[in-house]
């Protein structure tokens, strides 16, 4: 099986206000649809999420009690899954939604997972399910934004899948300091990436510092990694038949 990540820039246009891009999710959907094996798909926010952490100051990702209208900005994001969701079964996939908040708790600022009996039932059923990024509840009347990525993450851990694929805006891939994409890290060498980061203070999910602490954790786990352009997300089943490897390509 696969666990599959399309991040917020690729399923949504970028801006100050709410845009879903249907062409793309589209796109993507018919491809997943080929897909010979399982997978769980985890998507994230992006124009759904960023511009309130910008607007209501979460960026650090927590949302101070009283600080912002959360049942407002769950609802936006909720908006943003169920549009995906019926771009997916459009194009013939079997999606099952499954509420980020449903399936992970809170604990120590990770995401748990609690419903990994419900993923197993729909995946043998023939359904692939669906997770979103999202607000979660905290300490205090506080929450926290938890990163599809980290959820990404979370379920490699519990999964074991052969194979962990990173839908990114282009290039697609993690791009070494000469601006061009590195075809491929073991752990080590990711490591050492991540030490080459810069801070991303305007990302919520923490840019790609965070993108690459979470794919160390997969890594750590014997998990590979693929990042890719979602802007041609046909180089994923390419990849899997043993054709050209596209994006970075991540090594336990």
């Amino acid at each position: 099986m696969l666990v599959i990540k399309a991040g917020g820039s690729v399923i949504t246009r970028g801006g100050d206000k709410p845009s879903f891009d249907l062409r793309a999710a589209a796109r993507l959907g018919a491809v997943l649809a080929r897909l010979d094996e399982p997978f769980i798909l985890v998507h994230g926010t992006g124009s759904y999420g960023k511009p309130p952490a910008v607007r209501y100051g979460y960026l650090d990702g927590r949302v101070r009690r009283g600080s912002a209208p959360v049942p407002e900005i769950k609802a936006g994001l909720a908006e943003l899954h169920r549009s995906l969701l019926r771009a997916l079964r459009s194009a013939g996939l079997k999606a099952a939604s499954c509420p980020g908040c449903e399936i992970f708790s809170l604990k120590r600022g990770r995401p748990a997972l609690l419903a990994k009996g419900r993923l197993l039932r729909l995946l043998s059923k023939g359904f692939t399910p669906v997770i979103n990024s999202d607000l979660f509840q905290a300490a205090r009347g506080e929450f926290r934004v938890v990163s599809s990525d980290a959820i990404a993450a979370e379920l490699c851990r519990a999964f074991k899948p052969r194979l962990a694929a990173f839908f990114t805006a282009p290039p697609g891939g993690l791009l070494g300091a000469d601006g061009k994409i590195i075809p491929c890290l073991e752990r080590a060498a990711l490591k050492r990436f991540l030490k080459s980061c810069r801070p991303s203070p305007s990302d919520v999910s923490g840019g790609m510092a965070g993108k690459a602490r979470e794919l160390i954790r997969i890594c750590s786990a014997g998990i590979p990694a693929l990042v890719l352009s979602g802007s041609c997300p046909s180089g994923l089943p390419r990849f899997l038949a043993g054709g050209l490897r596209p994006g970075t390509l991540l090594r336990p």
